[in-house]
């Protein structure tokens, strides 16, 4: 079976896919510091999600317990709480291990059975320099992340971002404004209620009564207007429909004189003898 594999050059493809993957997940891991470190750096509104979840739990923390006892332990747990890709940020740091684990022992089986086949052990051993190679640049790329400093300057960063920026601050003048209102509550509560005489209390009573009297009056007053103008409305309209109807039956009246007219004329311009003929057909009609 290994003889099959090497003969289609599987483990050389395996060894080279591993040491791609554990290089490039270094870099991966060196940009995420790199721009999580950058985020610290604002002062003022927080950047990225992660800098935001960690700034509103600082805060409550805070407003909870008056303060945070240990700042690095809450940093250092949401770092470990941190995701990108699904993976943490000790995950992203392992791969690379891992990967340069999985180039050696692709390395090594291949070395044994060329050895075993009669081959030198460094001439012509292409597994072997293979593996050499993975190891190079899987050092080269732990070498140029130098993930553990980045770790450390973000940790600080967080840490002066937490205590010395508006995360802090923010928090106290929320917390000044709620005391100062707390405050003016409790003053109008101590303010002692002033005492009023019986004579000011009739004039007060009084007072009262003709405003409410005033505020009635106004109202009647816009009522009355109200159906006054309603009344002006209607007997405008029925006065309109009136001169309507009269309007249409004296077209009506018109209209039938016009009809009576044209028929007289008619019968003048008809001959005697077809008028007579006429006027007995509809006497004969009319008495039947």
């Amino acid at each position: 079976m290994l003889q099959f594999i090497m003969e289609r050059n599987v483990l050389l493809y395996v060894l080279a896919a591993a040491c791609a993957v554990g290089v490039v997940s270094q870099l991966i891991l060196k940009q995420i510091y790199e721009r999580l470190i950058r985020n610290t750096q604002n002062t003022g509104e927080a950047e990225g999600k992660f800098l935001q979840q960690l700034r509103q739990r600082f805060q409550y923390c805070t407003h909870l317990n008056e303060k945070v006892g240990n700042v690095q332990a809450l940093i250092r747990k949401s770092l470990m709480e941190y995701r990108f890709w699904g993976m943490g940020l000790r995950q992203w740091k392992r791969m690379g291990g891992w990967c340069l684990a999985v180039s050696l022992i692709c390395a090594f089986a291949g070395s044994l059975e060329l050895i075993r086949s009669g081959q030198n052990v460094v001439t012509g051993n292409t597994y072997f320099w293979m593996g050499a190679l993975a190891v190079v640049l899987t050092a080269a790329a732990y070498g140029i992340s130098d993930t553990g400093y980045k770790r450390e300057a973000l940790e600080v960063g967080l840490a002066d971002y937490l205590q010395n920026s508006g995360a802090v601050r923010g928090l106290h003048e929320q917390a000044e404004g709620e005391a100062y209102g707390d405050f003016e509550e409790q003053a109008d509560v101590a303010a002692p209620t002033p005492i009023v005489s019986v004579r000011e209390g009739r004039k007060a009573k009084r007072r009262a009564r003709a405003e409410t009297a005033a505020a009635q009056a106004v109202a009647e007053s816009r009522t009355q207007a109200q159906m006054a103008a309603e009344n002006r409305a209607q007997r405008e309209k029925r006065e309109l429909k009136e001169t309507l109807a009269r309007a249409k039956t004296g077209m009506q009246e018109t209209a039938a004189e016009r009809d009576k007219e044209s028929r007289a004329e008619l019968l003048r311009q008809m001959d005697p003898k077809e008028q007579e003929r006429i006027l007995r057909e509809v006497l004969k009609e009319f008495l039947s």
